[in-house]
């Protein structure tokens, strides 16, 4: 018995599916049979239309039909009025109920939405809506005319056939070119002008019918356009016509005043630099080098003088010129450095030497180059601080080289910020048509400010001192760099320790150890491994000085024979305790975040007039 029942239930399942299949499968889809549109013009400009849509419903049944018309500048007509509704002669009530047989009418913006209701239809049915449209004729000396997107691009389905017919007042013709049998009027199919549309002429020349020769499917728009001769309509320009061409002149205005900035404003900026931040002529002739420094500035104001900048080749020539004046040692201890305070006064140091002295070490007289790791970059700016303020107290640069960059990198930035600014507030003042050349002045300005910061690192000035020591300093660094060819390396050992602090500050460091290295150069007196002997005389002051070369001294090439059996090995420490020094000197503690892996439709159209309405159709 329970077998029975089950396949019963099983039968009764079958039967079910059975049936509603066919039901399901009837989808739900409708096309225009025939869609036919008239438009009358009136006396007073504006427009009468007429709407007439021949549908074929199929699956289920449909209740609505909806349609938007854009109006204001949106849709170039000064809006809409009497609207009304029927189906095959019946009129339709405007409500909100919802019920069939009504329609309603809401303004939504600049758009005209208007929904209508029926019993549930399928097959043929003919809807019936028309409506007034406020200044629809375009006024021009030239001739005025009629430009209507009759069938928007956003129509659901296919449309047949269609028919757009628009009838001119009594005594009104179209225009026609002089010198031709062709009327000012036209077709557009997706814009375009098209012999897809054909186009015939009343006996009389008031009515002008467009019919499409193919099917209009989903995203086709047609468009109307027809021309008469200006003021035989006793009208003036409707208010969107008037808007319009203001907002043409606000627009035209807009895109002078951008080009006036896009070209004026970096040329300003270029100007701007040509008078304030060129260096002053000179006119004194420099010789392509020179073999001694042309005066006692140390490397570091060196370095800082002929770039502008204090970069930090330019501190860590601190270091090496304070150990080449005997005021620390360095030396290798397990893969590390460690610099030795000696007793050597700091009276007569330069306000920035000292301070890099006591940044170094404290109130110790011997510190690890480790154990400075995190701690020395916050004392950095301080130090640039003390070596721009040294190049005004030697009359090199009238003020500070990084007052000037950030004075003028700042200016740019805040113009920067208000371009960005001045984008939403562009938004809100203009419509829709003369938005994009509101972004015009600040899009110029953004460039004109770009163009500022990128130029600011070009705006330090030195005095016509600071121009003579750089144009000498320049040269002698030519002399650094070249040294090969001017000197017998192996004769002129001794001024490698003399000058590797000048090497370091023109960024030639690497090179100039590589050089020397390749003769008996000897180690500098204050460079070499923990504990040596050779660091006694530089410890007690020079009381004890051992003569550059002597036995007691190595050479880089001895000094690298006894500790690796390598020529270069001594250079190469050397040359990575400097990059040592600068990264770990420069070194940021990472903040606790950084294992997250961051760190930081209407409008002119191809005719050449103005299209009006455009809007949706639809049903449901």
């Amino acid at each position: 018995m329970r077998r029975l029942s089950v396949l019963a239930l099983l039968i009764l399942s079958l039967l079910f599916m059975l049936t509603a299949q066919p039901t399901a499968a009837q989808v739900k889809s409708f096309y225009w049979e025939n869609y036919d549109i008239d438009i009358t013009v009136l006396e007073n400009g504006d427009l009468h239309i007429v709407e007439e849509q021949t549908l074929n419903f199929v699956g289920s049944p449909f209740t609505y039909g909806y349609a938007t018309i854009y109006t204001g500048n949106k849709g170039n007509n000064d809006g809409i009025y009497n609207i009304s509704v029927s189906e095959e002669g019946r009129e339709y009530i405007e409500s909100f109920s919802n019920a069939p047989d009504t329609f309603e009418v809401e303004q939504v913006s600049d758009d005209v939405i208007i929904n209508w209701y029926f019993e549930p239809a399928l097959g043929e049915r003919t809807y019936t809506f028309s409506y007034n449209v406020a200044g629809g004729v375009y006024v021009d000396s030239d001739g005025d005319q009629v430009y209507w997107k009759a069938i928007p691009s956003d129509h659901p389905a296919n449309i047949k056939n269609s028919r757009v017919t628009i009838h001119l007042p009594e005594g009104i013709t179209p225009q026609m070119y002089t010198g031709t049998e062709d009327f000012l009027v036209a077709g557009y199919i997706n814009g375009q002008s098209t012999e897809d549309v054909q186009i015939t002429v009343s006996d009389d020349g008031r009515s002008i019918t467009y019919q499409p020769v193919q099917t209009l499917v989903t995203g086709d728009e047609l468009e109307v356009r027809v021309q008469f001769p200006h003021g035989l309509l006793n009208i003036s320009p409707p208010d969107w016509q008037q808007r319009k061409q203001t907002g043409d002149a606000i627009s035209l205005t807009l895109l002078v005043i951008s080009l006036f900035m896009l070209i004026g404003g970096p040329l300003l900026v270029l100007l701007i630099w040509y008078t304030l931040g060129r260096d002053p002529n000179t006119g004194i002739v420099v010789p392509e080098y020179i073999t001694e420094p042309p005066n006692d500035l140390p490397p570091a104001l060196v370095g800082t003088l002929v770039d502008e900048r204090a970069d930090m080749r330019d501190i860590i020539s601190i270091l090496i010129d304070l150990a080449h004046r005997e005021y620390l040692i360095i030396t290798e201890k397990d893969r590390d450095h460690v610099f030795v305070r000696t007793p050597k006064s700091d009276d007569h140091l330069r306000p920035f030497e000292k301070q890099f002295l006591k940044y170094i070490f404290g109130t110790k007289e011997e510190k690890s180059l480790s154990n400075l790791r995190y701690k020395f970059s916050d004392k950095l700016p301080k130090l640039r601080k003390l070596l721009y303020e040294g190049l005004h107290e030697e009359g090199m640069v009238p003020t500070s080289p990084e007052k000037v960059r950030n004075g003028y990198g700042c200016l740019g930035w805040a113009l920067f910020g208000m371009a960005l600014i001045a984008i939403p507030i562009v938004t809100g003042i203009f419509g829709s048509s003369e938005v994009v050349t509101g972004f015009c002045p600040p899009v110029a300005l953004v460039v004109t400010a770009l163009v500022l910061v990128y130029t600011s690192r070009h705006m330090p000035t030195k005095t016509r001192h600071g121009a003579e020591a750089t144009a000498m300093w320049n040269a002698f660094g030519n002399y650094l760099r070249d040294i090969e060819k001017y000197e017998d390396l192996e004769q002129a050992s001794q001024i490698f320790e003399k000058y590797l602090g000048y090497a370091t500050a023109f960024g030639i460091e690497r090179s100039w150890i590589r050089k020397f290295a390749k003769v008996n150069t000897p180690t500098p007196r204050w460079y070499g491994p923990y504990g040596g002997h050779w660091m006694r005389p530089v410890m007690m002051g020079r009381a004890a000085t051992i003569p550059s070369g002597s036995p007691s001294v190595p050479s880089l090439d001895g000094m690298a024979e006894g500790l690796s059996g390598g020529l270069d090995s001594m250079s190469d420490g050397l040359s990575r305790m400097l990059n040592s020094s600068a990264t770990i000197l420069k070194s940021v503690k990472p903040s606790s975040s950084s294992s997250s892996g961051s760190s930081f439709s209407g409008g002119f159209s191809g005719g050449g007039g103005f299209s009006g309405g455009g809007g949706s159709r639809g049903f449901g």
